[in-house]
């Protein structure tokens, strides 16, 4: 049986094997951010060169050899110029990395001021260069270099080339701290083995404690890097984290307050905790003072500065929404919740460190201070979560990647648009400055001011010493002469005025008429030094002589004090 049935299955017809049929196309995602990631990819060096070389041409552009009149980038100089000349004004500086950095070149090459902002420009140069070395691989090339595109023709950005605030420096250490996590973070994670990382987070430690002397704020930078591990679950490298930190930052503190008399900080410190930074007799802020802040600043930097930043809002425009800063969070947040769910460690890392650093500088600063520069910096971060948590969403949707590329070119193109406006402005300026008219492009009050100042050092005695509103400008423009700082007015009784000043070895005071807003002359000036004088004239008219004036309109005036 079973013979015939193996025999009659050799017989039976053979059938024919059914040919497979090919397997369906797979369906190729065709977004136009897809596309652009296939372009960039292929394009990577030649856009990066683009980026580079748009950076450098858009810094010469608008490129400012004049000192600004905001006060910090004078007092960053003056202090690097004091520690060329005795290393122990380190720790009398606030925030000191950044004129420890200055002291090197002015040490070298003297006061030279076009050589400092021309460092400058090489350090916004090198953010650049370091965000793309952090990104690259890491993120989509459509998303990076959409950003990168964005920040190398951005006008704030490009401003702090030109100038001697911290800023060009701390984007410089900041991209240096990110690339290296962005680098490390896989192989650090990996093991809770001191042995073989500790080198790594002692570089880390010393990098955040660079980073906290170069801004006070950054102090949070470690905070951020603790909670962001602590997210990640890596609760030993939190603790690797923190320990290298203090390593460093400890002696610094106990050297700095040993050498200093107390810490460099608690000036500001305290001013931050007074409810007016101008009028301490108002007192200490309370915690419900401090929450108010909090939301005052996040509407003003998220609703006003952030958009102006981006240039969809003027520069002279004071409109501050809550509901527009309450919207941007929400996009960041929605954004965040798709960077976590695609698990990308270093996008999940920066939105921990711009959320840590922004709720730490709404916080502390005082609203009188607002400043773009503040928030400035943590902008190619925000745009980078942005991006790539909404491309993330819409990976699969042509509609919604159109959209987000829409939008992320008219970021671009508003940014352009206002940077080749100011550009157009500034040349001219340059021209006329680099010609040997080094006031040229200030209003009359501060040329007024400045020419006094240049009197002051010219015409008076060497052991002179000038009272001044502004005494780092003056001190710039004096070619390095000493004034003294009058930031407040700080009595109304005449002896106690004219003690102070005396103790002080002050021996002349300028008052200048520094408009309180510096785009009209509306009649309203910084009052501070009429303020301090008036006393004296009412009580002690012959205690002060005019000794100069300079300036018809919006002049300035140079008084002699007869103690």
């Amino acid at each position: 049986m079973k013979q015939d049935n193996k025999q009659g299955r050799k017989n039976a017809p053979q059938k024919k094997a059914t040919p497979k049929s090919p397997p369906p196309p797979v369906k190729q995602e065709q977004g136009l951010l897809t596309r652009l990631d296939k372009y960039f990819f292929s394009k990577r060096n030649f856009w990066f060169l683009v980026c580079c070389a748009l950076c450098l041409f858009f810094s010469v552009l608008l490129f400012d050899v004049k000192m600004s009149n905001a006060y910090d980038d004078s007092m960053y100089v003056q202090a690097g110029y004091k520690i060329a000349h005795d290393m122990h004004n380190i720790y009398a500086a606030n925030a000191p990395l950044y004129p420890m950095f200055l002291s090197i070149p002015i040490g070298i090459f003297g006061l030279k001021i076009i050589l400092l902002k021309s460092i400058s420009v090489i350090l916004i140069l090198l953010n650049i260069v370091l965000l793309y070395l952090a990104f690259r691989n890491r993120v989509n090339d459509s998303v990076l270099f959409l950003m990168m595109l964005t920040v190398s023709v951005n006008s704030y950005f490009l401003y702090f080339a030109s100038q001697t605030f911290n800023e060009a420096f701390f984007l410089f250490l900041q991209a240096i701290l990110i690339y290296f996590i962005a680098k490390n973070y896989d192989s650090l994670a990996a093991t809770t083995s001191i042995k073989q990382t500790w080198k790594g987070w002692l570089l880390i430690g010393f990098l955040v404690f660079l980073l906290s002397i170069s801004k006070n704020i950054a102090l949070l930078a470690i905070a951020a890097i603790v909670l962001f591990l602590l997210i990640d679950r890596k609760f030993l490298q939190a603790v690797y984290a923190a320990v290298s930190f203090l390593i460093f930052r400890i002696p610094f503190q106990l050297i700095g307050n040993a050498l200093a008399g107390k810490s460099q900080y608690t000036s500001q410190s305290s001013i931050i905790m007074q409810i007016d930074p101008y009028n301490p007799s108002k007192g200490m802020e309370t915690f419900d003072g401090f929450v108010g802040r909090f939301f005052r600043n996040s509407a003003l930097y998220l609703s006003r500065r952030f958009f102006q930043i981006l240039g969809f809002q003027s520069e002279d425009s004071n409109k501050v929404n809550g509901a527009v800063s309450a919207f941007l969070v929400l996009i960041f947040i929605i954004a965040l919740i798709f960077v976590i769910r695609n698990r990308n460690k270093i996008l999940l890392f920066i939105s921990v460190y711009s959320a840590v650093m922004l709720v730490g500088t709404f916080t502390a600063l005082q609203v009188q201070w607002d400043q773009p520069r503040f928030v400035m910096v943590y902008v190619p971060f925000i745009l980078l979560v942005i991006y790539s948590g909404w491309y993330y969403m819409f990976r699969k949707s042509s509609t919604g990647q159109f959209f987000l590329a829409a939008i992320a070119f008219i970021i671009l193109g508003a940014g352009t648009a206002a940077t080749l406006g100011k550009a157009s402005d500034n040349f001219p300026i340059l021209q006329r400055n680099l010609s040997g008219d080094i006031y040229y492009g200030y209003t009359p009050d501060w040329i007024n001011y400045l020419k006094m100042s240049v009197y002051c050092a010219d015409s008076l005695p060497a052991n002179s010493l000038v009272g001044a509103r502004k005494a780092p400008m003056s001190f710039i423009y004096g070619r390095g002469k000493e004034f003294y700082g009058i930031a407040t007015a700080f009595s109304d009784n005449a002896d106690t005025i004219l003690t102070t000043f005396k103790q002080n070895n002050v021996t002349h005071i300028l008052v200048a008429s520094l408009r309180r807003n510096p785009k009209r002359n509306d009649g309203y000036v910084i009052n501070t030094l009429q303020r301090l004088l008036y006393p004296v004239i009412q009580k002690y008219p012959q205690k002060l002589t005019l000794v100069k004036q300079i300036g018809e309109s919006e002049p300035a005036y140079l008084y002699k004090i007869n103690y």
